[in-house]
């Protein structure tokens, strides 16, 4: 069995020098010596430290799996608690414990005593209507807005701005790099005694604007009278889930009117063409290496790969041909610490892309260069009615949050040498 370690001190081995802080598989007789000798430590796949006790003996390697796959559970178990406790709302002024009691209390209405004291106590933080609508106290909306943020993939890898309305971000406005690297400035090199010439940006602005993105939740009484926990539970899952992947698809797809302008809608996008005489719905490792060619030079180390699950069959079996030898371009991490990665770049199996040999069914993007606003300062507006589905015997629950995006380029750029033109957002052209 191999066993992952972590050098705290230099190691030579077989006149092999290994340095501090190097990370090295080795099997768990030399892993027990080196952690005995203090010049390593045992690591669990996310790369924290096992402590291993020092006055047991020797382990066996049984101990030492077990000793890993404990490390690794109380991490885990760490980890959700820290969320938990930086989800969890300051309620030490609410008389309910969570917001499936707080739902409770609003199907009861006007004559709960909790409503009707916080009510009164409070006055400006919840309302109620003509209609019988309450609204939700900000803690418990902050709680859906972060497990929001926790349920996204694409959103937060993109550069936010809180706002108070809109958001107009300067930029250089560069379409090609024949006279300036960076659309910015023009370096001559004039001969002694001849003026100098000014350079002059082209500053172009990226105008952002809130706009609503609202959404309904019927609960029935059944499920109000019976359990206020998986009524929290529903809710913050379905209201956070909806908006995260509904914020991501428009950050992907987004028309751009009264919503955000996806990437695969922008002007700065480059569909990268298929290979001569390509078969209709496939992928082949040209496709990979001609999108990768023309993506911008900086964003190589930070862009990701979003793939449809209908492509994985054709990504898994992606080989680059070199002399009588192929290598694989498509590497099947396995642990939880690792994505699948495609040239060195992850990998993520969204929902968000095109079926296979549409366009959109594979795309390389920097999602850093991808620029959103929300509403600075304000919680997931959340308000619930008992009459607008009476008849029904369902209490009603709206959601809202305001928000927009776009990215941060105008155009793609020409080089300085050369006619391909690079981009921060590249995807595959239709193959049918």
């Amino acid at each position: 069995m191999e066993i992952t370690i972590r050098l705290l001190k230099d190691w030579l081995n077989d006149g092999d020098e290994y340095k501090s802080g190097q990370l090295l598989k080795t099997d768990e007789l030399t892993s027990q010596l080196l952690v005995k000798d203090g010049i390593a430590e045992i690591v669990t796949p996310d790369k924290k430290a096992v402590v291993v006790p020092q006055d047991e003996g020797a382990m066996t390697p049984e101990d030492i799996q077990k000793l890993v796959s404990d490390t690794i559970k109380e991490n885990s178990k760490a980890k959700e608690k820290a969320f938990h406790d930086a989800s969890e709302p300051d309620k030490k002024d609410l008389p309910w414990s969570g917001m499936g009691e707080f739902a409770q209390s609003v199907r009861a209405g006007k004559s709960d005593q909790k409503l009707g004291n916080y009510c009164k106590s409070t006055g400006m933080n919840i309302a109620i209507n003509a209609d019988g609508g309450f609204l939700v106290p900000e803690e418990f909306t902050t709680v859906l807005l972060t497990a929001m943020a926790a349920a996204g993939v694409i959103a937060p890898k993109c550069l936010n701005f809180p706002v108070n309305n809109n958001l107009k971000l300067p930029f250089v406005n560069i379409t090609t790099q024949a006279t300036s690297w960076t659309g910015g400035m023009t370096i001559y090199k004039p001969a002694e005694g001849v003026a100098k010439t000014a350079s002059l940006p082209q500053i172009a602005k990226c105008e952002l604007n809130l706009h609503k993105m609202t959404g309904v939740v019927y609960a029935t009484d059944e499920l109000l009278e019976d359990s206020p926990i998986a009524l929290e539970t529903f809710l913050t899952t379905m209201a956070s889930t909806e908006f995260a992947l509904t914020k991501d698809e428009d950050i992907i797809n987004g028309s751009g009117a009264g919503e955000a302008l996806g990437i695969t809608n922008a002007p700065c996008k480059i569909a990268v063409d298929k290979v001569t005489g390509q078969a209709a719905t496939t992928i082949e490792s040209q496709n990979i290496l001609d999108m990768y060619s023309r993506l911008y030079n900086p964003s190589r180390t930070k862009a990701n790969w979003l793939i449809s699950q209908d492509a994985m069959p054709e990504i898994a079996q992606l080989t680059v041909e070199g002399g009588t030898a192929s290598t694989p371009v498509f590497i099947a991490n396995v642990t939880d610490a690792l994505r699948p990665t495609l040239l060195g770049l992850p990998i993520i199996w969204s929902p968000h892309c095109q079926t296979l040999g549409q366009e959109g069914d594979i795309i390389l993007a920097d999602f850093s260069q991808y620029v959103t606003i929300t509403k600075q300062g304000q919680a997931m507006k959340t308000a619930t009615s008992i009459h607008l589905k009476f008849l029904e015997n369902e209490t009603t629950f709206r959601f809202e949050i305001r928000c927009d995006g776009q990215p941060w380029w105008a155009s793609a750029i020409t080089p300085k040498h050369g006619d391909n033109t690079v981009s921060p957002f590249i995807t595959l052209a239709v193959r049918e």
